[in-house]
């Protein structure tokens, strides 16, 4: 593309593109998606998901092209190993992995549910071996690399998850990460209270880099809301896997959200994935039934009002674009979004007017405009919220300018 930044789907800005001001990822040119929404998910307050649960939710995540799922905690939930196994038996093109302690009982459990690969959490700073776990720096380094070459010895793949890793420093993890890199795959380094700027987290993941040949990850929470700024970073200093949640639920304020990285690799950065932006949308509002975790309506990506527009201005921006998609940074198709809706209130103006009548296919002199939008003004006010289709339609009934028509109320 000519220009990476502007396409019939989506308008962001060019200077994402301009290596004078953003560095070019070293050498990642597409990205793996490890999905933690089944375990790490799970742990946002009053989430419980049965093995039914995670067996649906499993398979939209496969749908929607995510490469691992991290389904959740063999070693000690019964339902887990039950979805695990269930998961296992649909033949999923996703690697399916399981969530474990640094023990061999965990990983074993794993292995007996045919699990493709284990994340193994290990304290990563010193406030975590003491204050946590309670134990040291050699106990842990000892233990890891025997539990991680048993786990490489059933065959399965190692993320090793360096919890609290981003409070650490450079010293402590440089002794863990020489004492077990031979027996793991990679490393996963885990912003564990979201407690890093993304200008410092591009630093953090390039001074780890030099510390290993091993492949990096990035496991981000959102506690200061930067989880997403923060994997994208982590990308962007070279690493190669984040690690995600749907609609961003987890611990505390919850974990990176996966449409959110999702798009700002393809769109912001121009780094490919398999994930299948159209089944975003779906795969959020299935996780949000099932969860009982709702999507906030301006949540970014697939929030019900992300698209729907009420104020002057945005009515102007639609219908002054050449193509609507222009008053957008993205088309609301892109990611399986609802066609957005016009809604009128004290904020709208007469664009909006021309928009609101072309969706119910109404003709009106543009001269009534002014009393059309006084009566918006005041019924918005009274009731302190958007007219509906139904009082608008009525709005334009009393100024004899519609004859009401069930069709038409139908369509509305």
């Amino acid at each position: 593309m000519d220009k990476p930044w502007m396409t019939s789907k989506w308008f962001v800005s060019p200077f994402n593109y301009d290596s004078s001001m953003v560095p070019t990822p070293p050498g990642i040119k597409k990205v793996e998606f490890h999905d933690v929404t089944l375990r790490d998910g799970e742990q946002q307050a009053g989430v419980v998901f049965t093995k039914y649960d995670k067996i649906a939710i499993g398979r939209s995540l496969n749908r929607a092209g995510v490469d691992r799922v991290e389904v959740g905690t063999p070693g000690f939930s019964s339902e887990d190993r039950e979805a695990l196994r269930a998961l296992v038996a649909a033949s999923l093109e996703c690697k399916l992995f399981s969530w474990c302690r640094n023990n061999r009982l965990d990983i074993s459990a794993a292995k007996d549910c045919e699990s493709w690969g284990v994340t193994i959490e290990i304290p990563a700073s010193e406030v975590m071996m003491k204050g946590s776990y309670s134990t040291t720096l050699e106990e842990v380094v000892s233990k890891t690399a025997e539990n991680a070459a048993y786990a490489k010895s059933e065959g399965m793949r190692v993320v090793l998850l360096l919890v609290d890793s981003t409070r650490s420093d450079l010293d402590l993890l440089k002794k863990i990460i020489s004492g077990t890199e031979k027996y793991c795959d990679s490393f996963a380094l885990s912003d564990s209270f979201g407690a890093i700027l993304p200008m410092a987290m591009y630093g953090f993941v390039k001074k780890v880099r030099e510390m290993t040949a091993k492949p990096i990850e990035v496991h981000c929470h959102n506690d200061f809301g930067m989880a997403t700024a923060n994997t994208l970073a982590g990308v962007a200093a070279g690493a190669s896997a984040v690690h995600v949640t749907v609609n961003g639920m987890g611990e505390r304020a919850g974990n990176t959200s996966l449409s959110e990285v999702a798009l700002g690799l393809k769109l912001l950065m121009g780094i490919d994935s398999n994930i299948k932006l159209g089944e975003l949308y779906r795969l959020c509002k299935l996780v949000a039934d099932i969860s009982g975790f709702p999507i906030p309506m301006n949540k970014p990506i697939v929030g019900a009002n992300v698209f729907n527009i009420e104020s002057a201005q945005s009515a102007q921006w639609t219908s002054k674009a050449e193509e609507g998609y222009l008053s957008y940074p993205f088309a609301f198709d892109l990611v399986g979004h609802p066609e957005p809706r016009i809604i009128l209130s004290k904020k709208s103006g007469p664009y909006n007017l021309d928009l609101k009548l072309k969706e119910l296919g109404l003709d009106i002199p543009r001269e009534r405009y002014p009393e059309i939008l006084g009566r918006v003004y005041e019924i918005s006010l009274q009731k302190r919220g958007a007219v509906s289709d139904e009082e608008f339609l009525e709005i334009l009934q009393d100024l004899g300018l519609y004859r009401y028509k069930q069709e038409d109320l139908m369509r509305a």
